[in-house]
């Protein structure tokens, strides 16, 4: 028996959402952060837990003049969990932020340049190979930090994409998979691609079950 085919959004349609959204919540400014390694830290930080948190755990590191690559590598674990205690899951974040650093020292320099001559999906599956980076995780960072075009398949996003009446596949990874080429096939760039990410996730902040989504200004959106 053949598989149902899904119903997913045309390019069209997605440019015509990107440009509903950036008109009428943009421009958001998204990744929050001061620094392309901040960004890296604080998308490991923010797994299950409110920004807020992310905020104090970024803000001790920066005191303790330990928001850079080298720096995380070279703190005992013990003291890179007490900075970043205010985020939970401390001791896997901990061992997630080490990880992550060695791995950028030692193939990119600790520079995001480095990671130049690394295929899109190749650079995806190296830190998706990384302790504790799972999908969402890799997918910030290969869009915000390297400045590949990526798609960030999270849970705003399955939320607004089952509002707008879409076949969304249940889990990070089967909703990436579903979507990510049909995003990946429009002609927004990386720089639209960080916004369209940050416009969701402002959109699904604002409206947060369907009855507020239903009264927004994507209700009966169709291109």
């Amino acid at each position: 028996m053949a598989k149902h085919a899904l119903n997913l959004p045309s390019l069209d349609y997605i440019e015509s959402l990107y440009d509903v959204m950036e008109r009428e919540l943009g421009p958001t400014n998204w990744w929050p952060a001061e620094t392309l390694f901040g960004i890296m830290v604080g998308a490991v930080l923010t797994q299950n837990t409110a920004w807020g948190n992310v905020d104090r755990s970024l803000g001790a590191l920066k005191a303790a003049d330990a928001l850079e690559p080298h720096a995380i590598v070279g703190l005992k674990p013990e003291r890179l969990q007490d900075l970043i205690r205010p985020s939970g899951f401390y001791r896997n974040k901990a061992k997630t932020l080490q990880s992550l650093s060695q791995w950028y020292i030692e193939r990119c320099d600790a520079r995001p340049e480095g990671a130049a001559g690394i295929a899109d999906d190749e650079l995806r599956a190296e830190l998706l190979g990384l302790f504790g980076i799972g999908g969402e995780t890799a997918d910030d960072l290969v869009l915000y930090v390297f400045g590949r075009r990526a798609f960030v398949a999270d849970t705003y996003a399955r939320r607004l994409f089952a509002f707008l009446e879409f076949d969304v596949p249940s889990g990070y990874s089967a909703f990436h998979k579903a979507f990510a080429p049909a995003v990946l096939a429009t002609g927004l760039d990386v720089a639209q691609l960080q916004e369209f990410h940050g416009l969701i996730d402002e959109y699904g902040k604002a409206y947060r079950t369907d009855e507020a989504k239903a009264e927004s200004f994507l209700h009966g959106f169709k291109v």
